[in-house]
């Protein structure tokens, strides 16, 4: 047993630890529950676009923006496929990449302590800042190009270090190993440049790598530095010559507010600058550090997910504390502390130059979605000018220790909470289609669903048309668009009049419709989605102002029950347990084609269901309706009562219309079978209990 604990501490204490460590950390922080996670934001259409238009399609959608990094999504989409777990597994891999990546870098800086590059690279794994680490196939993609950009660092960092090491008779072999290393660090830095701007002017970080890692006075140290960095200041030259002069689209999503400013008013600018790097500074590090311990109420999270958070919490601190505190002591005692002061240079520079590509354009990071994703390129930075500044604690040693392991836990935490909210937006997301797929098996070509602002945050209406077409439309071609309602007046959607032209630039493809080709609807979980009526719902006051004015448009002709769509199974798996939307969603439907017996018996079935029932008035009034059709009175009376008894104020006008509807499509005549002798009477009885109760006009 000694023996064995004696090699186990010795394991944990060797550095080959620590990317296991790195690892543990990654999949608590991200991985947990990535098999109920999705696609977000843009990945839906960039999915939609690739799998159903075609990689040229996908190549056009990058072309304005950032046609290099569309070309690594090229390589990557047929190799792991439209499956949202697949990405969000590869995510976790690369992120813990860049960690390591972190750590091997910063270890070939410091050689003689373990600590910086451990404790930056935990820091940096778990950055509390940056919330949108589980939108993972746009992220994957991200992180491609930071860990080409690292391994770039880390590879010219070898080249300083082997020439350090240089004997005379070795010269020759060294020298085509420096080479060799050179090109290959200056092609991951190509790759870094030409892809996208983030992480562009962090090029500079090298120059400070090199005057970290060389000896020798500052004089000798400049004179290396000149000689060292030509090659890749020449390489980026190359390509913002490129940008500037012949990448036509390299202002096509932002323009150099800053400098146009500053060229308007010198003074007014520059102040304008200083007052947004500080600005930035408070929040990317001491406010993105603070950001886990601000608190959340339960009732937001939900009990069961503050409990696992903080259960998350209270396992981790400990565990990373010992880890910590045992396991890594430096190796020499000889300027035990030298690395802090290097340390804070380095990521204060590091952060500075992941700043100019935000401050030229007038982009502000924030911590808050979809703001947040500008954080991505100070992590590095925020990182080392934390673990420099919990080095100065030093002199306590158990302070440091602590402090690093209620970051990284509080952080590991918040993460957490983050992620179930990707999970729920994810469950609305597939609860929407698969009840628009009961409720509408199949769409008219050119009809745009408008609807109301779903309860979601990682999804908008415009990543919602991917899936959309996905499922409804043909292969190649955008038949179909969905709008939110309180974004797209006069923004693709000109009024909410009929006959007006629709027209929506989706860069793969232009979708062309008609708002007298538009299906209304609702979706307001736990309520089911309801596809508007004209009749009932121009007067609902359940539904937000917009939707009320747009019922009228909604043009139920479009949806058909021949053809149906077929669910896509990589997004959407199996289908559901047949639950009261369901039954609402496939008798409303019946409805629509006035099929009342089949109404009637999807009713029957629904109201049998335990543990379920509406939780919309409205969603009773099909069944009134398709009771009140086959002769069932005194049931749609019972109905009706119960929708009454939630809101009269609300739900009374709306009854009032749906029985003026029934009282004239079940008039008796000639051709009707269903209404004779008894039947008569108990119509007649039921409409005179109905405007009683209701006062109905």
């Amino acid at each position: 047993m000694k023996v064995n604990l004696e090699k186990f501490n010795a394991t944990l204490s060797s550095p080959r630890s620590v990317p296991i460590v790195l690892f543990i950390v990654a999949f608590l922080t991200y991985g947990l529950f990535f098999w109920e996670r999705g696609f977000y934001w843009d990945e839906a259409p960039w999915t939609w676009i690739y799998y159903r238009l075609g990689p040229d399609a996908l190549t056009k959608t990058f072309s304005t923006s950032r046609p290099f990094w569309g070309m690594i999504y090229q390589i990557t989409m047929p190799l792991i496929g439209p499956y949202p777990w697949r990405w969000q597994l590869l995510m976790v891999i690369m992120r813990w990449l860049t960690a390591v990546l972190v750590w091997m870098l910063l270890r070939q800086v410091w050689t003689k302590d373990e600590r910086p590059a451990l404790w930056a690279s935990l820091l940096f794994l778990v950055y509390p800042g940056l919330g949108q680490n589980f939108i993972s196939l746009m992220y994957t993609h991200f992180y491609i190009v930071l860990n080409c950009f690292l391994l770039s660092l880390y590879l010219s960092i070898l080249v300083v270090r082997a020439e350090r090491r240089a004997k005379p008779e070795d010269e020759a072999g060294r020298w085509g190993k420096r080479t060799l290393l050179t090109i290959a660090a200056l092609a991951f830095s190509v790759v870094n440049l030409l892809t996208m701007e983030y992480f562009y002017f962090m090029e500079f970080v090298r120059v400070i790598l090199f005057w970290i890692v060389l000896d020798g006075e500052w004089k000798q140290k400049i004179r290396r530095v000149i000689i060292l960095y030509p090659p890749y200041f020449g390489v980026m030259v190359g390509v913002t010559i490129w940008r500037l002069f012949f990448f036509e689209n390299q202002n096509a999503s932002y323009s150099y507010v800053t400098l146009g400013l500053i060229r308007q008013n010198p003074l007014l600018g520059i102040s304008t600058l200083f007052q947004n790097v500080l600005r930035d500074f408070w929040e990317t590090v001491p406010h993105a550090w603070a950001f886990p311990f601000e608190p959340t109420s339960a009732g937001e999270l939900g009990t069961r997910v503050s409990i696992l958070a903080a259960v998350l919490v209270l396992f981790s601190a400990p565990l990373i504390g010992i880890y910590l505190f045992y396991f890594n002591k430096p190796k020499t005692e000889q300027s035990e502390h030298v690395w802090i002061k290097e340390l804070l240079l380095l990521g204060f520079f590091a952060w500075l130059f992941a700043g100019v590509s935000f401050w030229l354009v007038g982009i502000e990071p924030q911590l808050h979605f979809s703001a947040d994703r500008f954080t991505l390129p100070f992590m590095l930075g925020s990182s080392l000018i934390f673990a420099a500044l919990i080095g100065l604690l030093h002199s306590r040693p158990i302070l440091p220790y602590g402090l690093l392991s209620l970051l990284i836990a509080f952080s590991i935490g918040k993460q957490f909470e983050t992620n179930i909210a990707y999970v729920r937006d994810w469950d609305v997301h597939h609860d929407l289609f698969w009840q628009m797929s009961w409720r509408i098996p199949a769409l008219e070509r050119n009809t745009a669903i408008l609807t109301n602002d779903l309860p979601v945050t990682y999804f908008s209406d415009n990543s919602l048309s991917g899936p959309l077409n996905w499922i409804y439309g043909r292969q190649g071609e955008m038949d179909h668009i969905l709008y939110f309602a309180s974004v797209r007046i006069n923004r693709g959607l000109p009024d909410l009049k009929p006959g007006l032209a629709i027209e929506q630039n989706y860069l793969a493809r232009t979708f062309y419709g008609n708002t007298s080709q538009m299906v209304v609807i609702d979706f307001s979980p736990p309520g089911c989605l309801r596809v508007l009526d004209p009749l009932i719902d121009s007067e609902n006051r359940l539904l937000v102002p917009l939707l009320r004015e747009a019922a009228v448009l909604s043009n139920t002709s479009m949806i058909h029950r021949d053809n149906a769509a077929t669910m896509p199974e990589s997004l959407f798996g199996s289908e559901p347990e047949h639950r009261w939307c369901y039954y609402f969603e496939k008798a409303d439907l019946a409805r629509q084609f006035s099929d009342w017996d089949e109404v009637v018996q999807l009713g029957d079935k629904a109201f049998k269901l335990e543990n379920d029932a509406p939780n919309n008035p409205v969603e009773r009034f099909v069944f009134i309706e398709g009771y009140a059709h086959t002769g069932e009175w005194a049931r749609a009376v019972e109905l009706s009562k119960a929708s009454y008894r939630v809101s009269k104020d609300f739900v009374g006008p709306l009854l009032c219309r749906l029985w003026e509807r029934i009282e004239t499509e079940t008039t008796a005549s000639p051709e009707s079978d269903a209404l004779t002798g008894e039947t008569v009477s108990k119509r007649s009885e039921a409409l005179a209990e109905i405007r009683i109760m209701i006062s109905c006009k």
